[in-house]
């Protein structure tokens, strides 16, 4: 079954809401055996609507809306697939006590807009929305199998209705192909020389039954392993088969195979399954490393805390990071980087302490110490080690790297430190 997703709000165009459902609509639906081919982002235009569905079901089996069903004015989805599939608007009388209720049990008054929410088109199967106020609705093209499913935008709605309604309509309705994937986070290694250290082994992939697909981000690519087959044990023996043997070719650069599980928390699963203890020293991160470490549920299980010190005074104070040491190196430098790490692992007690100077920008730099000049040290059992790295002009993106680097290394010390011992 091929699919269609159309998103609908002038807000959407004009950049100032991002479109993050088509992403997410994307993914369930490849999981449940169904491809989309198309995705489309409309005005708040009736004729746009209608014009794009009428293109859409040319070759389409599935297409699904979001947008559009809120009780504003500029909300006019439901109006147009009232028009579209010729069914009038009715008071479904079971909404509206839904709707009524929503309303009284969160003390909120309700609007004579909000009444008529509960105005649905008379063929369609409504798909409650317990989140909201704007119900879903599924409509059967007729004299065909096509399916045409209309969601609020909110997309925490929106996603509620796609897990408990529309994606177990279509798995019970249609017969679907079983679609099995799995995906493994890399780091340290660029997308293209990744695929070129693979590709003998990655040109036969297709002959086995297999897909693949790199999906770059800064600093990490993640290698995703698909395999679409008539049962769910066959697509499972073709993908763990090929992840196996790519595992073995690029195993020094895999941070993770858990499915969807990123670095910050593969290093919070980590360190409390081995029952070991890190805290951060951070400087040029300005806190980053430890935000996303206790986003985390359960970090603290691992993570015992952390010190913020932008200014020198700060490494004095909290760190102990000597006077002498800060005037011979400056801040930015190996010394005294090591020197934030030991005190990290001195003050908190933990078992490491990763550590971050550098120079973010855009501003600071010099001939000497370029922006973009970033030390990031760890203290352990066995010691302390410091690394120098080199980015770009980017605040952003340069604390964001360094952020990665630090915990993928952290992450690395921890599983060479039990290597050792075990």
């Amino acid at each position: 079954m091929l699919a269609e997703i159309i998103t609908v709000g002038d807000e959407l165009l004009l950049g100032q809401t991002i479109d993050t459902n088509s992403a997410w609509m994307g993914e369930k639906l490849a999981l449940a055996g169904i491809a989309v081919e198309r995705i489309t982002t409309l005005s708040d235009e009736p004729a746009a609507l209608v014009a794009a569905l009428d293109l859409a079901l040319e070759s389409k089996g599935l297409v699904l809306i979001t947008g559009g069903l809120g009780p504003t004015v500029d909300d006019r989805t439901k109006q147009v697939l009232s028009t579209y599939f010729k069914a009038p608007l009715v008071q479904n009388d079971e909404v509206l006590a839904d709707i009524t209720h929503w309303f009284s049990s969160r003390g909120f008054p309700m609007l004579p807009s909000n009444v008529d929410q509960a105005l649905l088109p008379d063929t369609c199967e409504v798909l409650p929305n317990p989140q909201g106020t704007a119900q879903g609705m599924w409509f059967t093209v007729e004299g065909t199998d096509q399916v045409v499913v209309s969601m609020p935008g909110v997309p925490y709605e929106m996603k509620g209705i796609m897990v408990d309604e529309v994606i177990p309509r279509l798995v019970a309705r249609f017969s679907l192909p079983t679609r099995y994937h799995r995906t493994v986070l890399t780091q340290g290694i660029g997308e293209s020389f990744l695929s070129q250290h693979v590709a003998s082994w990655e040109v036969g992939l297709v002959n086995r039954g297999v897909s693949i697909a790199y999906l770059p981000a800064p600093g990490q690519v993640r290698v995703r392993l698909s395999a679409v087959s008539e049962n769910r044990d066959e697509g499972v023996r073709l993908v763990e088969q090929e992840l196996s043997d790519f595992k073995l070719q690029c195993g020094d650069w895999i941070i993770t195979d858990v499915e969807g599980e990123s670095l910050a928390e593969a290093v919070v699963r980590t360190f409390t399954d081995e029952g070991m203890t890190f805290a951060v020293a951070e400087s040029c991160t300005g806190g980053a490393i430890a935000a996303s470490i206790t986003a985390v549920p359960g970090s603290s299980a691992c993570f015992v805390g952390g010190v913020v010190s932008y200014v020198n005074q700060v490494k004095i104070n909290l760190l102990g990071v000597s006077p002498d040491t800060l005037e011979a190196h400056g801040a930015v430098s190996e010394s005294v980087v090591k020197e934030m790490a030991e005190g990290a692992l001195r003050t908190t007690g933990a078992d490491f302490a990763l550590a971050t100077s550098g120079i973010a920008g855009p501003g600071g730099g010099s001939e000497h110490i370029p922006v973009g000049t970033i030390w990031i040290a760890i203290a352990g059992p066995n010691g302390v080690e410091a690394r120098l790295l080199h980015f770009g002009q980017n605040r952003i993106r340069n604390i964001e790297k360094t952020r990665l680097e630090g915990q993928a290394w952290l992450l690395r010390k921890l599983k060479e430190y039990k290597s050792a011992v075990d």
